[in-house]
Formats: structure tokens, C-alpha cells, sequence
């Protein structure tokens, strides 16, 4: 079938973010996924942030699922331009160096609404894994759910500061320091068993403030 996607992972992830978003909401996408073809199909005004191959393939596969294009907007580079638009949602994928992702971070959480939401692959392993640290250390930041095994959501929860954002990236980005990162597990499923309700809750208050 020309529109499988290669993982059976990458369906569920996909599916996730077409509940989660809404036609309209500003996206973004860090680093090379066929992933940005659900927000773009969804109807939201997607930027993507990434080597030009990887930009190539994605409108590659929108032309193959017969996806609209016209509010993609694009840059081949790593390094964002500055922008003070506002983002209700941002996909980062697990193929870049923790250099250039803590790089693109940076410039981006402050972008993000409350309320917004962060989907990133891979968070259990590599360089997304110690983004996760510095996410999850961040109070700015919930862990709202894991997704398709090692895809982390998370939920801002209040106003960003740069000073504590650039803190944890430098602390989770010590070559010295193993990452630990985010993976699926009894106690986590668990705690999301007993918590969900209350999460998911405040997740929509969260929301709703912020769009």
C-alpha cells in the first residue's frame, strides 16, 4: 500500500496527532519525519526545520498521500530564524545531534503557548533521551503521556525562562552524565492509570488557556 508507513509505531504516533491538533494551530517540526504530513493534513500552518533532503522526502510523501502543501513553510537549515509567532504544537525527531537539538530548543520554548504541546521520538535512547532530562527537570514542562512505546508528550505548564531552560540542556548535555531518558515500564503505567483522569484534566484546562 503506497501510504504504509514503515513502522507500525509511526501509525499510532500518527493517529495521536491528529486528535491532538487542530485546523489552524501553528506547528513546527525539528530534524526529518514523515510524521509533519498528519499536521499538514489536519490544516495547520506547519514550518519545518531541517537538512533539505529531509524536506524533500516530506513533501515527498504529502504528494504521495495527496496531501496540500500551501501552508508548509520550510528552512534547510538547523539553526531557526528568529520568529515570536507562537506554536500550539512542535515535533522533534530523534536523528539529530544534542548540540543542534538543544540549539533549536532553546529559540523554540519560548515560542510555545501554554499550553502547548511537545510530541518527541525517540526519548528513551540518544540525544532526544537527554532532552527528555531536561525536560522532565524543567517546571515549565509535564510529562503528559508516552505514546507507541518511546514517544514522549509533553505539556507546557507555565511561562518559559531561558536562564532555567539553558540550566538544564547544559546539565543534561554533560558528555560525563548518561542520559536517562523515558521509557515505557509498569511503574509509568501505573502512575498514568491512577493519575490519567487528573492529567488529562488539567491538560484541557492547560489547553483551552492557552489557544
Amino acid at each position: 500500500m503506497p501510504a504504509k508507513r514503515a513502522r507500525i509505531e509511526d501509525d499510532v504516533v500518527a493517529d495521536y496527532l491528529a486528535m491532538l491538533i487542530r485546523p489552524g494551530d501553528k506547528t513546527l517540526q525539528i530534524g526529518g519525519s514523515e510524521l509533519g504530513t498528519v499536521f499538514l493534513q489536519r490544516g495547520t500552518f506547519h514550518e519545518v526545520i531541517a537538512p533539505l533532503a529531509d524536506i524533500d522526502l516530506l513533501q515527498a510523501h504529502c504528494e504521495r498521500r495527496s496531501v496540500n502543501t500551501d501552508r508548509l513553510s520550510q528552512q534547510s537549515g538547523l539553526k531557526p530564524q528568529p520568529d515570536r509567532s507562537q506554536l500550539d504544537a512542535a515535533l522533534i525527531s530523534s536523528d539529530l545531534g544534542f548540540p543542534a537539538l538543544a540549539g533549536n530548543w532553546r529559540q523554540i520554548a519560548g515560542r510555545m503557548k501554554l499550553g502547548g504541546v511537545l510530541v518527541l521520538m525517540g526519548a528513551g535512547h540518544g540525544s532526544t533521551a537527554r532532552l527528555a532530562d531536561a525536560l522532565t527537570a524543567d517546571d515549565s514542562w509535564a510529562l503528559q503521556e508516552m505514546v507507541a512505546g518511546d514517544v514522549a508528550v509533553f505539556r507546557k505548564t507555565s511561562l518559559s525562562d531561558d536562564a532555567e531552560t539553558r540550566a538544564r540542556l547544559l546539565e543534561a548535555g554533560n558528555p560525563r552524565r548518561l542520559p536517562r531518558g523515558l521509557k515505557p515500564g509498569l511503574v509509568a503505567g501505573l502512575m498514568r492509570t491512577l493519575f490519567g483522569g487528573q492529567t488529562r484534566a488539567r491538560s484541557r484546562a492547560l489547553a483551552q488557556r492557552g489557544r
